[in-house]
């Protein structure tokens, strides 16, 4: 079941501004989809150089083409922001190709939720399930995955669920990337079994100028009880501590992840000052 959802007044199918009433969820993920999910804090999308970056090598790395400049992208993705008077919010964009390889663009404000300052203090339930993308380092939309993963966070009342691949290896979240932390280190698993998120990008970027040391390595699900702290990163929650995974506890307010926490925060303040249009 599609669950896609259209907020405020208007979206953008292909190089034209349309009223949401006309935004058919059903359309959107007919053939290969590939996606992009960028937050927009007081009207300007927040890292979006690296979200268009890892859009069109998503799109080059499935073996397909597109007719769009990066101009031409820019130019929609500010058309949906100042039509809808966009302030604060998640934007998804994407192209879905269907079986002759025609490309449709589409863009909209999409559903989202931010943790609130309670979940950054204590942390959050996270689940396991078995589950690995065919293709991690492409953003392609799947739908099954998605289901699963929604349905398990809705029983449950968690936040996110971690996938666990037939190694019993955890790769990533379902919407996220996940970090492990030891004293002054943390961990997190190889960028080729995972979705390279921007979040995750600069997490290890901040890390490195705190010196905070990153290594990236294959995490057993049996041997998680190791580590005295855990946090996910991504679009919507940005670094978000984890209290605990299944029946493993983990210290939300671990020393090195509210480092990195503090030093994220203040990569938003530096993109968000930078940013321009052009």
């Amino acid at each position: 079941m599609n669950t896609e959802t259209c907020l405020l007044t208007n979206f953008i199918r292909n190089n034209n501004i349309v009223s949401s009433c006309d935004f058919i969820p059903e359309q959107l993920n007919k053939g290969v989809v590939i996606y992009e999910v960028i937050r927009v804090i007081d009207s300007i999308p927040l890292f979006y150089i690296e979200h268009v970056e890892r859009f069109y090598n998503s799109i080059k790395n499935y073996g397909l083409d597109i007719d769009l400049s990066k101009k031409s992208l820019t130019l929609r993705i500010k058309a949906l922001i100042q039509s809808n008077k966009l302030i604060d919010g998640n934007i998804k964009f994407q192209f879905s190709f269907n079986k002759d390889n025609q490309e449709i663009f589409t863009a909209w404000v999409c559903p989202f939720f931010y943790p609130n300052n309670k979940l950054y203090n204590i942390g959050i339930s996270v689940k396991t399930i078995n589950a690995q993308r065919n293709n991690p380092g492409i953003k392609i939309n799947n739908s099954e995955l998605a289901e699963k993963a929604n349905s398990i966070i809705s029983k449950n009342n968690i936040y996110e669920v971690l996938l666990v691949n037939k190694n019993d290896l955890i790769t990533e979240g379902s919407r996220s990337n996940v970090f492990f932390v030891n004293n002054n280190n943390i961990y997190t698993p190889t960028t080729s079994s995972v979705l390279p998120g921007v979040t995750r990008l600069k997490v290890i970027e901040a890390a490195n100028i705190i010196g905070i040391k990153c290594f990236e390595t294959e995490i057993d699900i049996n041997t998680i009880s190791k580590f005295q702290g855990a946090f996910i990163t991504g679009t919507s929650p940005k670094v978000l501590p984890i209290n605990n995974i299944n029946n493993t506890n983990f210290n939300p307010k671990h020393t090195t992840i509210k480092k990195i926490m503090n030093k994220y925060n203040r990569y938003i303040e530096n993109d968000h000052i930078s940013f321009t249009w052009e």
